[in-house]
């Protein structure tokens, strides 16, 4: 089995431009001949190492999961990495995944990259040399660890009004390097976008989940509110086919005098020497410890999101009516976690999918 060689494939993308492999003569020319985006149960595996356990080879089986929705790196500013890894760029890759076992048969992957904000922003005006490098990144990391073939790349970046120029013309360069290949683009689509002009791709994820704001004290809920959802899919049709994105995870928001301090994924507020729960939907922290190599403080307060599945059944429902062709779409999960997972039943899970 090859393992992906972190170091060799961030040469890649930051002065190194090689060529497609293998997938360039064999496994990305069938992909001209074979049909658009059809629709499938999917899944976005969004960890640093590609390692499935039992429980998640099951999931995937048992639930007919077709598509996985893989993130390879994400694209950064340099400043969020060591000097030695810029090599003169404004951007470069960041926590890119490591194989530790080979993807399951028969499995279409997507391959997907996280592109941030502040990282479309350094990389105006050179989006045609960006876009080439990623292209070609992608391609060699999906030969390099026998992903299959690919006829689809996705691009996740939550562009603003100011950026959408920038990142329309990434979009747009990225297409083209692909285009030859027989190789569709696809970017998700976060609901205020669904007011804007269409980014110039094949294929959108609309992503119903991260609707509130996360840093508000005040939030109920940032992970999903259902007003925040039906006040957006009040418009018009969009203009590109919609795959829909659900959220099936959960993940703990800490405070401190008021102030945001960052996300916890695995705390155990069942445990009443260290939490209280309160008559609101905090929890208190009872005294100092660590947790997930970090510091929490007595008197933190943590709110504990999620999204139970009866809400997650009236989010379905509200898609259902307010989308054209919603019954058709493809159905994407977020994310292959066994943990997060273990909160719904199979026959729930079930419920939400909509392909045999």
């Amino acid at each position: 089995m090859k393992v992906q060689q972190p170091i060799l494939l961030l040469l890649a993308l930051v002065g190194v431009g090689c060529s497609p492999t293998r997938q360039d003569e064999a496994q990305l020319t069938k992909t001209s001949t074979t049909e658009l985006h059809r629709p499938d149960n999917g899944i976005y595996y969004w960890k640093t190492v590609f390692d499935l356990n039992e429980t998640e080879q099951a999931f995937l089986t048992e639930h007919k999961v077709k598509r996985l929705y893989v993130r390879l790196f994400d694209i950064v500013p340099t400043n969020h990495v060591q000097p030695e890894d810029s090599q003169g760029f404004e951007a470069v890759p960041n926590a890119t995944l490591t194989f530790r076992q080979t993807v399951p048969d028969g499995m279409e992957v997507v391959p997907v990259v996280y592109l941030t904000l502040e990282a479309l922003r350094r990389i105006q005006g050179k989006e045609y040399d960006y876009a080439t490098l990623i292209a070609e990144r992608v391609m060699n990391m999906a030969d390099f660890n026998d992903m299959g073939t690919i006829r689809e790349i996705q691009l996740d970046c939550d562009w603003t009004q100011q950026t959408q120029d920038s990142y329309f013309t990434l979009c747009r360069h990225v297409k083209d390097r692909l285009q030859p290949y027989g190789i569709q683009l696809s970017c998700t689509i976060r609901l205020w976008q669904l007011s804007r002009q269409c980014p110039p791709v094949d294929h959108g994820v609309l992503m119903l989940y991260n609707t509130g704001s996360l840093t508000a004290e005040s939030t109920d809920n940032a992970i999903l509110d259902l007003d925040d959802v039906r006040a957006y899919l009040k418009g018009k049709p969009y203009g590109l086919p919609l795959s829909i994105a659900y959220p099936t995870f959960a993940w703990d928001v800490c405070f401190r005098n008021g102030n945001y301090m960052g996300l916890f994924h695995h705390l155990d507020l069942d445990d009443n020497t260290l939490y209280q729960s309160g008559q609101d939907r905090y929890h208190t922290v009872l005294k100092d410890h660590t947790a997930e190599q970090r510091e929490l403080i007595a008197g933190d307060r943590i709110r504990h999101e999620s999204v139970p599945f009866d809400v997650l059944r009236q989010l379905d429902s509200l898609v259902r009516h307010a989308l054209p062709d919603a019954e058709n779409a493809s159905v994407i999960l977020y994310h292959l976690d066994s943990a997060n997972l273990s909160n719904y039943t199979h026959d729930e899970i079930s419920q939400i999918y909509r392909h045999d």
